[in-house]
């Protein structure tokens, strides 16, 4: 449901590879969807997602649109009782959000989320060292990442881009990242943008109290030349490091240092798409998952904009000497 990303079509191909067959195109606009339809060789095209849910091939449903008409398409296969898979975040605000993840618990679908930072081979070795002890106990966690804006791959040149909510969905990825690794939850928050007083420039740096004590710091940018994201498991024995991770461009490296020594860790190279759709399947017949399901979003949107509040408020000046 929707036709606006490349990522739909990595989906699509992922979703072959595991011996399914993407049966229907929904997009609101019809062309976009017979276009969308012919170069992914899907037969079916709707503009109205109900009568394809209705169809008794489907057991499921991928969503990809716009973020607007994410609730729209969430809504439907919960009346029609058909798991969903959505692109993140579920919805602009915790409010919305949460209300889906309502609906779908009542209607006693899955509703998960496609978050490509926690698939990566490397974020999933450093949650399992973590977990292992292999750094001692985690006493920081630090993300780091920055590049000129850009537009995200789009298919249609004439669809507009939202770039007021592009930070808050940064804050929301690297919020829910932290969560993955740590197995902890947000407990407080204080921030910093770079326009005083406003969350809504193109910076900002924030710092989260996790429910254990430890400390998760992001700066987070598209004001700076890129440069390799970083992120940080900070033990008291050893820390691990992941670099490049955040670009989108590879799974990157991952460097654990014990002992005033760096080594690399090999990382297993996988297909995350595939890896999604996998673990996705899976989640009927699994009692756990390392997916972010709707409640995890709800609090990763709920802590984003606690630090755009916190973002707002007064700070004190450093007065000059």
């Amino acid at each position: 449901m929707g036709t606006g990303t490349i990522a739909t079509e990595h989906m699509v191909a992922a979703i072959r590879s595991v011996g399914h067959q993407p049966l229907w195109v929904v997009s609101r606009n019809r062309q976009y969807a017979t276009h969308f339809s012919q170069d992914m060789q899907i037969a079916g095209i709707a503009v109205d997602a109900r009568p394809t849910l209705r169809d008794p091939r489907v057991q499921y449903a991928y969503v990809s649109a716009a973020r607007d008409r994410r609730k729209h398409y969430i809504l439907a296969a919960a009346a029609a009782r058909k798991h969903v898979l959505c692109d993140g975040p579920i919805a602009g605000n915790s409010r919305i959000a949460a209300n889906l993840a309502e609906e779908c618990r009542k209607a006693g679908i899955l509703l998960a989320l496609n978050q490509p930072f926690r698939t990566l081979s490397p974020h999933q070795t450093m949650r399992r060292l973590l977990q292992d002890g292999e750094i001692g106990t985690l006493q920081s966690l630090l993300i780091a990442r920055g590049a000129p804006f850009q537009l995200p791959p789009n298919r249609h040149i004439d669809e507009a881009v939202d770039r007021g909510g592009a930070l808050l969905e940064m804050s929301v990825d690297s919020i829910d990242l932290a969560r993955f690794l740590t197995g902890q939850e947000p407990a407080a928050v204080t921030a910093l943008s770079s326009v005083p007083a406003s969350p809504d420039g193109d910076q900002i740096s924030y710092a989260i109290r996790l429910s254990s004590g430890a400390l998760f710091q992001s700066y987070e940018s598209f004001t700076t030349a890129e440069f390799e994201s970083i992120v940080m498991l900070a033990g008291d024995r050893g820390t691990l490091t992941a670099h490049g991770t955040l670009s989108g461009r590879g799974s990157g490296a991952l460097v654990r240092r014990l002992n005033g020594r760096n080594e690399l860790i090999p990382v297993r190279e996988r297909d995350q798409h595939m890896t999604t759709i996998e673990a996705f399947l899976a989640l009927p017949q699994s009692s756990g998952t390392w997916m972010s399901l709707a409640e995890d979003n709800v609090i990763a949107l709920r802590t984003a904009e606690a630090v755009q509040a916190a973002a707002r408020r007064r700070h004190i000046s450093v007065s000059s000497p």
